[in-house]
């Protein structure tokens, strides 16, 4: 499978570069956003993930606010100095109203939640497009060379800019996490594609801080790429995966965490001769 490193809205994305995307799960409203992007603003963080559209297991729960959250979500961005957004998309006429919102200022990374990880029509719809980088979640009750296969309908249609996304299997052998855990497929992924690899510790292990905390820096020190994760203002009263939301007062602690387990990784890497950036 062809897949190159890519430049997108400056910020360059490898199987050596690092970058964290923390955000809302699920927008609810422009307050809770603007909080989340000046934090993240304070701390130096350019890109974040913002969920609009929201597939669930059971349709009598919320589904995002779909198109009508974008002109905020996105006028907030620019207003930030936000660069990237990670948002999931599930049909492809979601596509053109992301574009038809979005400032040039702010580029967006088209989310394949793992609910569509073999929807192909879609997969072929965000390839066909070569605008935008595509996120793609490993699927949860697929294999993982099913998984990689799917990519291939992406790059196929002639995006190559694709990130591969660890969130954790469905497994009965699972709890106390929401899902099992696969953060040491890290360099496997690695090994087999030329993708960049992301985490995604929230929906990995569900309502545990602690454990959010302790598998993110499994897989960072096994050499992720990218980071992505749900944080909130007042995690309580989320919409969506409340119980997973890392608080804005522990963000720093969260990332401090972070940092130690990326040096780690440079310093490991070193040990075998290879040059990564910190």
């Amino acid at each position: 499978m062809t897949n190159i490193a890519f430049t997108y809205m400056g910020h360059n994305f490898s199987q050596q570069s690092w970058h964290v995307f923390a955000g809302l799960n699920a927008v609810d409203n422009p307050t809770n956003v603007e909080k989340v992007f000046a934090k993240l603003k304070s701390l130096g963080i350019s890109c974040t993930r913002m969920g609009a559209y929201k597939p669930r297991t059971r349709p009598n729960t919320f589904q995002g606010h779909g198109e009508s959250c974008l002109p905020y979500v996105f006028a907030l961005a620019a207003d930030y100095g936000i660069k990237i957004i990670a948002m999931e998309v599930t049909h492809e006429r979601q596509l053109e109203e992301i574009e038809k919102h979005r400032p040039t200022s702010v580029g967006v990374m088209l989310q394949i939640g793992t609910r569509n990880a073999q929807n192909f029509e879609l997969l072929k719809a965000v390839g066909a497009q070569q605008k935008h980088p595509v996120l793609f979640k490993r699927g949860y009750g697929i294999t993982l060379e099913e998984s990689l296969s799917a990519c291939e309908y992406i790059t196929s249609h002639g995006n190559s800019k694709v990130i591969f996304c660890l969130r954790g299997m469905k497994s009965l052998f699972a709890t106390p996490h929401r899902n099992f855990v696969d953060f040491a497929h890290v360099p496997v992924i690695h090994r087999l594609t030329n993708m960049p690899v992301c985490i995604d510790p929230s929906h990995a292990v569900g309502a545990s801080i602690e454990d959010i905390f302790h598998v993110t820096a499994q897989g960072t020190i096994a050499g992720a790429n990218m980071l992505l994760v749900d944080i909130h203002p007042q995690p309580s009263t989320a919409l969506v995966d409340a119980a997973q939301a890392i608080s804005l007062d522990l963000l720093e602690k969260y990332f401090y965490d972070v940092d130690i387990s990326r040096q780690a990784y440079v310093k490991r890497s070193q040990l075998f001769g290879v040059a990564v950036p910190a």
